[in-house]
Parts: structure tokens; sequence; C-alpha cells
């Protein structure tokens, strides 16, 4: 993935992680995701990505990473899967919950030059 398009990933992850936190406000009680018998909450979920934002903010990894080991976190049947078929239901879990966060503008400007050395 390029720079680029990280970087309107990242955004539209940011976005997302808003969004729950938005729906935990209105009812933190409300089933954001269902994976096999768990039945993940936007408050456990949000409590979840803030524990774990901390935890990868130290470390320097993304705002995803958080948002990955909180849905883990929330819903233990998915250790149960192999690991392409885990990688693939978190995929879901997360297009699922952003289906209603616009997608993030495209950049538009040109790539500038820069000099290095």
């Amino acid at each position: 993935m390029s720079t680029t398009n990280q970087g309107i990933r990242d955004r539209w992850i940011a976005d997302l992680c808003m969004h729950v936190a938005d729906r935990s406000e209105a009812g933190s009680w409300m089933v954001a995701v269902r994976h096999s018998g768990d039945a993940v909450t936007f408050g456990a979920l949000e409590a979840a990505i803030n524990d774990y934002r901390r935890i990868v903010g130290t470390h320097g990894m993304s705002l995803e990473s958080a948002l990955t080991g909180a849905l883990l976190h929330t819903a233990p049947s998915l250790v149960d899967l192999e690991p392409a078929e885990r990688a693939r239901v978190v995929d879901q879990m997360i297009r699922w919950l952003g289906r209603d966060v616009a997608a993030a503008p495209a950049v538009t400007a040109a790539p500038t030059l820069r000099s290095v050395g």
C-alpha cells in the first residue's frame, strides 16, 4: 500500500473509531458486531480501543492495531479461527463497523520532489 493510500486508510480508521465512540455515547449497550457466540457492544469496544490505543501508542503502532486488538479482545471466539480466516473475519468486522463512515477524501495534490543527501 502506498504512503498516500495508507494515509487515507489511517484517516478512515480514525473516523471509524470516532464513530464507535459516538455510538457508545448514544447507547453503549447496543451490539456493534457479533461472531459465533460473542456479541460485542459499542461500550465494550470503545473501552477496549482506548485501552489498546495506550499500548500500541507507546510502541509506535497504528490506531488500526488498537482496533484489531480490541476486536480480538472483545470477541474471544476469533482466537479459535485459523490465522487467514481470523484476518478475513476481522476485516469484515471493520468493514461492517465502518459501513456508515464516509470514505476519506483522496489526496489530489501532485507529489513534490525533495532533495535528500
